[in-house]
């Protein structure tokens, strides 16, 4: 019986017809239809891949290491843990998230961790939420007495603080002093009614007020959050005005990222973004981009941010959010999650073009590169074809890359 030995095989090629599979000559190769349960490597040689190892009997998900420190972190039902790779015990950091979708990231020398509903930040030590939501408006009663006011029209607002981050304004309540007079009665005060704070972290609440008939709201006071109510007797030592008027806290969403100093989140067709450096904080007015598709990815580089769409994938090129050009890139359909940041030593200086960061993912044929200057180079689209998941998720280890799909 003939037997025929095996040339080195270079990988999979569905595009082709069969008979320009085989490849004779000198250097002898051969492209296969499909692989299934076998590792090739960088020879072209066959090795049947190894069988599966259970761990644990726990149902992690979502396991993520951070660059940081190696820490582990995954969820267990409706926790967050951190795990103990040696004997796959954990941790409990959070209690009650939503595990669907999971995000984390490194800021600052600290985790963010993102759920669908909250941001959270972890700092080696504890986990606290990243936000602060704006506090319910005050109850304002004008007294004819216990001040200097005079009469005419004054506005007040709330924030809250904690650990030096302070929250966008409550909504603005303007209140009438009635004083005899025509404003040299000086003998007024607003008596202010605190809303109750559900959040245990929140640490002080700050009162701003403007002065008589004006609008700008500078600084009165700030006191500890257990404060019930307060007097405002006097405005003429206001402190400083507050840049966050106009602010509230961050949203969530199904993606998170870091980018030219603002984070970014985003879920359905909407990308949103942080005010710079103040991560916390996001203006509902400007701070959003609206796509024309359910967004599958997000994936920032130097010059710009990669987004995946249902049938195309597109780069947002610029570096301010409100001077960004939607360019169009690939009709193809990437695979919902499956983007990966991936270096030079990995790539190559020619590909990454001399960016910091490349973005990589699964598409209908095969791995696609986005460059850190929005040129796309599709690896495998002469050879692959057919792609179809509902999700994937991709990771790198030493020099190959394996993306998971369902």
């Amino acid at each position: 019986m003939t037997v025929k030995k095996i040339p080195p095989i270079l990988g999979i090629n569905n595009v082709s017809e069969d008979d320009v599979l085989e490849i004779g000559g000198n250097s002898p190769a051969l492209y296969l239809k499909d692989a299934v349960n076998v590792d090739l490597n960088e020879t072209g040689k066959i090795y049947l891949r190894k069988s599966e190892r259970q761990l644990t009997d726990l149902k992690y998900k979502n396991i993520w290491q951070s660059p940081l420190h190696k820490d582990v972190f995954a969820t267990l039902d409706r926790q967050l843990v951190k795990l103990n790779t040696l004997d796959w015990s954990n941790e409990v950091l959070l209690e009650n998230i939503n595990p669907e979708y999971i995000c984390f990231d490194v800021l600052n020398n600290q985790v963010l961790i993102s759920t669908l509903s909250d941001i959270f930040v972890f700092n080696g030590f504890k986990i606290e939420p990243l936000t602060i939501e704006n506090p319910v408006s005050p109850i304002l009663l004008s007294q004819n007495e216990g001040g200097i006011l005079g009469g005419g029209d004054y506005v007040v607002a709330l924030s809250y603080s904690r650990n030096g981050k302070e929250s966008g304004f409550s909504e603005h309540i303007k209140t009438h002093l009635k004083i005899s007079g025509n404003g040299d009665v000086l003998q007024g005060s607003i008596l202010i009614q605190m809303p109750y704070c559900l959040d245990s972290t929140i640490t002080e609440v700050n009162v701003y007020c403007s002065t008589r008939n004006g609008s700008e709201l500078r600084k009165y006071g700030s006191y500890p959050i257990t404060t019930t109510q307060i007097t405002i007797d006097r405005v003429d030592q206001l402190g400083r005005s507050n840049q966050f008027i106009n602010m509230s806290a961050m949203p969530s969403g199904k993606f998170m990222k870091y980018w030219q100093g603002r984070l970014l989140t985003a879920d359905k067709n909407i990308l949103r973004f942080s005010q710079a450096m103040t991560y916390h904080l996001h203006d509902e007015r400007h701070d959003f981009i609206m796509l024309p598709q359910r967004i599958s990815f997000i994936l920032p580089v130097d010059e710009g941010i990669w987004i995946g769409q249902v049938d195309h994938v597109v780069f947002l090129s610029g570096i301010e959010p409100s001077e960004m050009i939607f360019i169009k890139k690939t009709a193809h359909s990437p695979i919902p999650f499956s983007a990966i940041e991936v270096d030079s030593d990995l790539i190559g200086g020619e590909i990454s073009q001399g960016g910091r960061r490349t973005a990589l993912w699964l598409s209908e044929n095969g791995y696609v590169l986005g460059t850190s200057t929005g040129e796309i180079i599709e690896l495998h689209s002469s050879k692959l074809q057919g792609i179809t998941a509902k999700a994937g998720r991709s990771v790198r280890l030493g020099r190959r890359l394996i993306t998971l799909v369902s």
